[in-house]
C-alpha cells in the first residue's frame, strides 16, 4: 500500500515537473528583428531651447495655491518666439489662460486624430535642498553634454521635444496622414484640474475621440533588469488611482509642564505607525504579469520556470517583488504620510494634530477600500478619517497590449532604440492623460529617455543624447 502511494506521489511529481518545464520552454519570447534607424545629432539650438525653458519658473505649489502668472506668460512668449513656424501654420486654443491645444490638420480628416501631450509646470525646489544641487536648480546649465535644472525630465523635455519635432517637420512642409493635436497643460503637478481636465472635456464636447493619446510616464530602463543585458522600454498602459486621506485628532491640550498621559500628537503618531505597519492586499495584475513574461528570458532557467508558472508560484514571486520599493508599488496600494501639522508654540500642548496620507490605488481596489483599510488599521475612534475629493482618481482601465496603438509605439521604439525589450507597464504615478481615458481606448505613457535622473528630487538633469532620441521618436511618431 505504501509503495503504491509512493508511486502515485512520484508520478504526480514527475507530471508536475513535465508541465512546469514544458510551459517554461513554450513561453520563451522571440524578439522581433528591426534595423535601428540612424538618429540625427541634436542641434545645439535644441539643447539651448530646453535650457531656456528650464530657466522659466513655471512652478505649481499646491492644489489651492496661486501660480506666478508672469512666469507662465513668459513661457507662452518663449514658445511663440522660439517656434514661429508652429504659430504661423497651426491653430492654438488656450484653456484657463495657460494650457494650450495646437491643431495640426492631417491629409485625411476622416481618421481619428492622435494626441501628443506634455506639461509645462514643475514642482518647487525645497530651500533646504537647493544647496545640495551641483548647479542652481533653475539655471538650465548645459554641462558635460547634460542639461540641468528643474523640469529637465519632468516634463519640459517632452514639451520641447514635441515642439522641436513639429517645428522641423513644418519647415520641411510635411503634412501628417491624420490630424495631430499637441496638448500642453500648466497644472499637471497639482492634479491637472485647472488645465488638462478642461481641454480634455473640450475634446469630448466636440465629439473628438482620439485614436491614440501619448503622454509622459514610462521610459527606457537599464538599471532594474540587470540579467537581461538589454534595456527595457516601459510603456504605461494603465494608471494606479490617486487619493489623499486626512487624519485628525482632537484632545484638550494645555501647558507643557503638566502633560496628560496621551496627547493628540501621541494618538496621531500611533495611528500613523499602525497604518505603516501593514499593507493592503496585493496582486499581480495582468499588466505586471505581462511585464514579467516579456522580461523573463534573460533570467536563469529556474527563475524562468517560476515566472512562467505563476499559477503555482504567485506567492513566491510576490514576496520577491515586495523587497524593492519600485516593484512593491506595482503589487500594492501604497499609503505614506506626506504632511503633518500640530503645535504652535514650544510650551503649549496642541489640542489638534493632523496628518495627510497619499495613496496610489492598485487596479481592482477603490478609494473606499483605502478608507476602510485605514480606519481598521488605526482602530481608534478618536482619530477622524476623511477622504479628500479635490484630486481623487480611481484606477484606470487598461489599454490593450495587442492593440494597434501599443504596437505603433512598440514598433517606433524598436526602430529608434538598439538592443531593447518593449513591455507594458503599470503607472504607479499619475499623469494628465488620465483625463482622456473616458474618451479614448488607447492612452499610453512613454518618453524615449533612458534612466531619467533627479525626478522630483536633487540634480534633475537629462543628457543631450536623450533629448536627441526623444525628438527623433516624436518625428517618427508623426511621420509613421
Amino acid at each position: 500500500m505504501i509503495k503504491k502511494i509512493l508511486k502515485i506521489a512520484l508520478g504526480a511529481f514527475l507530471l508536475l515537473l513535465v508541465i512546469l518545464i514544458t510551459k517554461t520552454i513554450s513561453s520563451n519570447n522571440v524578439l522581433p528583428t528591426y534595423t535601428v534607424e540612424n538618429i540625427a545629432t541634436v542641434s545645439d539650438s535644441s539643447a539651448q531651447h530646453l535650457s531656456a525653458a528650464i530657466q522659466i519658473k513655471t512652478v505649481s505649489f499646491g492644489d489651492t495655491l496661486a501660480i506666478d502668472t508672469a512666469e507662465f506668460l513668459k513661457f507662452r512668449h518663449f514658445m511663440e518666439t522660439t517656434y514661429p513656424t508652429i504659430h504661423q501654420k497651426l491653430t492654438r486654443q488656450s484653456f484657463n489662460q495657460f494650457s494650450y491645444v495646437y491643431k495640426w490638420v492631417g491629409k485625411d480628416t476622416t481618421l481619428a486624430p492622435y494626441v501628443l501631450m506634455g506639461h509645462m509646470d514643475v514642482v518647487p525646489v525645497e530651500a533646504a535642498a537647493e544647496k545640495k544641487w551641483q548647479v542652481p536648480s533653475f539655471s538650465g546649465m548645459i554641462k558635460n553634454d547634460t542639461i540641468w535644472g528643474r523640469g529637465a525630465v519632468d516634463d519640459k523635455v517632452a514639451v520641447i521635444s514635441i515642439l522641436e519635432a513639429t517645428e522641423q517637420l513644418l519647415k520641411e512642409n510635411f503634412t501628417p496622414a491624420r490630424t495631430i493635436y499637441l496638448c500642453f497643460g500648466h497644472d499637471e503637478e497639482i492634479s491637472g484640474k485647472r488645465g488638462t481636465k478642461i481641454y480634455s472635456q473640450w475634446f469630448k464636447d466636440n465629439h473628438i475621440k482620439p485614436a491614440l493619446v501619448l503622454d509622459e510616464g514610462g521610459q527606457i530602463d537599464s538599471q532594474h533588469f540587470k540579467g537581461l543585458n538589454k534595456s527595457v522600454a516601459l510603456i504605461g498602459t494603465n494608471e494606479k488611482g490617486y487619493t489623499n486621506i486626512d487624519l485628525s485628532v482632537e484632545i484638550p491640550g494645555g501647558h507643557s509642564s503638566m502633560p496628560v498621559p496621551e496627547t493628540a500628537i501621541d494618538v496621531l503618531n500611533k495611528a500613523i505607525e499602525n497604518i505603516r505597519a501593514h499593507q493592503m492586499p496585493g496582486a499581480i495584475t495582468p499588466t505586471v504579469q505581462e511585464l514579467l513574461n516579456r522580461t523573463k528570458n534573460g533570467e536563469s532557467f529556474m527563475k524562468r520556470l517560476v515566472l512562467s508558472n505563476l499559477w503555482l508560484f504567485n506567492g513566491l514571486v510576490m514576496k520577491g517583488m515586495e523587497k524593492s520599493k519600485e516593484t512593491n508599488a506595482m503589487l500594492h496600494t501604497t499609503l505614506v504620510p506626506t504632511i503633518i501639522h500640530a503645535g504652535i508654540k514650544d510650551n503649549v500642548i496642541p489640542s489638534v494634530a493632523k496628518a495627510t496620507f497619499n495613496s496610489r490605488i492598485l487596479p481592482g481596489q477603490t478609494s473606499d477600500d483605502v478608507v476602510a483599510f485605514v480606519t481598521k488599521a488605526i482602530h481608534d475612534d478618536r482619530v477622524q478619517v476623511k477622504k479628500q475629493t479635490i484630486s481623487l482618481m480611481e484606477p484606470s482601465a487598461v489599454t490593450p497590449f495587442d492593440g494597434a496603438a501599443f504596437k505603433k509605439i512598440e514598433n517606433i521604439i524598436y526602430k529608434t532604440v538598439p538592443n531593447v525589450i518593449v513591455t507594458p507597464y503599470l503607472m504607479i504615478g499619475a499623469t494628465d492623460s488620465r483625463y482622456f481615458r473616458n474618451n479614448s481606448e488607447a492612452v499610453l505613457n512613454f518618453a524615449a529617455a533612458q534612466d531619467m535622473k533627479g525626478f522630483h528630487g536633487i540634480d534633475e538633469r537629462i543628457g543631450k543624447s536623450d533629448l536627441n532620441r526623444m525628438i527623433s521618436f516624436y518625428k517618427s511618431f508623426i511621420k509613421d
